[in-house]
């Protein structure tokens, strides 16, 4: 388990959300990220080494260099992205926990009968999230406990995100904050440019029909449902 800063409160602030946005609507990503460290409460920042991921791990690490990072290694990242995590994290320096899908990723396939990824139903999609990414975040959570989670999602990627505000209620009951939620993708380059960071590889994410879609880490609670936990403990 991830060491545990012990300079911060376990009890959660009565929050008042929308007091909260209406502070950082217009805020910049540092102030927005600052707010977060000045609450002195576990927070978390995840990762999936994406094209982008440096500027929201470079801005959090940079402000607390003790900062605690999370990447979900579905088992399905290619070499160029595992060599880009291993790259920014000795360039950033981060406190870097690794959490990994119980069994192996041609194992889940198999027992999913997932025989092509181009074409994986939707009820085979979502199975798939649950073990490769909803499980392994969850045990992070329950780890490290965090009462913020910072997240490098922003508004253009998905409908659900462009509907979200800078701060929200995660359905597993942490505080998230987004602070380049209102960021573009030419923001987010001059942003790397500006801090000579290296931009990542695409992912490759089956568990996403489309890149426009959810995968269910960001829309649900971390509880596995029905069949699927079912699938997952036998595993």
């Amino acid at each position: 388990m991830p060491h545990l800063p012990q300079t911060v409160t376990t009890v959660t602030p009565a929050w008042d959300l929308p007091a909260i946005n209406e502070t950082l609507a217009l805020a910049t990503p540092e102030t927005i990220v600052r707010w977060a460290l000045a609450q002195g409460v576990r927070q978390l920042t995840s990762t999936s080494f994406g094209p982008h991921a440096a500027a929201t791990l470079h801005l959090v690490h940079s402000l607390d260099p003790n900062s605690q990072t999370v990447w979900v290694d579905t088992g399905f990242a290619g070499e160029s992205t595992r060599e880009f995590a291993r790259r920014l994290t000795n360039q950033l320096r981060l406190e870097l926990a690794v959490y990994r899908p119980h069994i192996p990723p041609m194992t889940c396939l198999e027992q999913l009968d997932i025989r092509d990824l181009s074409a994986i139903n939707s009820q085979q999609r979502q199975r798939l999230a649950d073990i490769t990414k909803i499980e392994p975040f969850q045990r992070a959570v329950t780890d490290l406990a965090p009462q913020i989670w910072i997240s490098g999602i922003r508004a253009e990627e998905t409908a659900f995100r462009a509907g979200l505000d800078v701060a929200s209620w995660d359905p597993r009951g942490i505080l998230k904050l987004s602070p380049f939620l209102r960021a573009s993708a030419a923001d987010i380059d001059l942003y790397l440019q500006q801090h000579g960071l290296p931009k990542g590889p695409s992912v490759f994410d089956p568990t996403k029909a489309e890149a426009h879609l959810e995968c269910g880490l960001h829309t649900r609670n971390g509880q596995m449902q029905g069949q699927n936990r079912v699938t997952a403990l036998q595993l």
